[in-house]
């Protein structure tokens, strides 16, 4: 009695149809995981540019300023609130002045008339901002996978902006965090920031906050800071 085997492999012809099924799954997958990536770009920055509307007429209502802390490290932003009397620098020289000076304050007092004074190393900073005790404020946002923040500028961090360090670092103190403001009257510091996706760089969404009239417009360009107020004359009208 002879057996026979009723295993058989795949012929050549099986190999290319499956093969060919192969790739046309793919040609259509690829668009699909783009879309899903652009879906959740927009819905991060349309999230992002409805907070900042709402923050306008929140930090109006309770008579306080609002900052919103984004570490372009992590990937990640939170809402925290100040003094109504916050000041903000118009540049990074003005920062670095700020701090120098209440370090050399800081060096002439004992560490106890540091400590009376309420003086410590945060005091470089002109303001102080804490989470505020309600359940809208607690929890800190992240972007989802796949996006990062690329670029944040507000007039403190010059033209230059900040931008993510190529490593996480080590030290909490060394990761890259940009603070953008709300102001009581409702005002808010002229914001741009910028969310992209990893590997498609050249393709991102910005939120631009215009600071007269506290406008939130968001752009699918790659935007410099001064284009969103180069309508703003050099000099002004002048009077006979």
């Amino acid at each position: 009695m002879v057996f026979r085997s009723t295993k058989r492999g795949l012929t050549l012809a099986e190999i290319v149809v499956v093969m060919v099924l192969i790739a046309l799954i793919a040609l259509v997958g690829v668009p699909l995981l783009g879309n899903i990536f652009t879906a959740r770009q927009e819905a991060a920055i349309r999230d992002l540019a409805q907070t900042y509307i709402w923050l306008g007429e929140e930090a109006q209502l309770r008579g306080v300023s609002f900052r919103v802390a984004i570490n372009l490290d992590r990937s990640t932003w939170k809402i925290e609130v100040g003094d109504p009397n916050a000041m903000v620098f118009s540049n990074p020289e003005e920062a670095g002045e700020y701090a120098d000076t209440i370090k050399d304050k800081m060096k002439r007092f004992t560490k106890r008339q540091r400590e009376e004074q309420g003086l410590t190393e945060e005091s470089t900073t002109p303001s102080q901002f804490d989470k505020l005790d309600d359940d809208i404020f607690i929890t800190e946002k992240t972007l989802p996978e796949g996006l990062y923040f690329s670029y944040v500028y507000t007039p403190q961090y010059g033209e230059e902006g900040m931008r993510p360090n190529d490593e996480l670092p080590e030290e909490v103190e060394d990761e890259h965090i940009a603070y953008s403001h709300i102001f009581p009257d409702g005002s808010v510091e002229h914001t741009v920031i910028q969310i992209v996706e990893v590997g498609n760089e050249e393709d991102p969404l910005s939120v631009i906050v215009e600071p007269l009239g506290a406008k939130v417009l968001i752009s699918t360009d790659i935007r410099e800071p001064t284009e969103s107020l180069s309508w703003v004359p050099d000099e002004g009208p002048s009077y006979r």
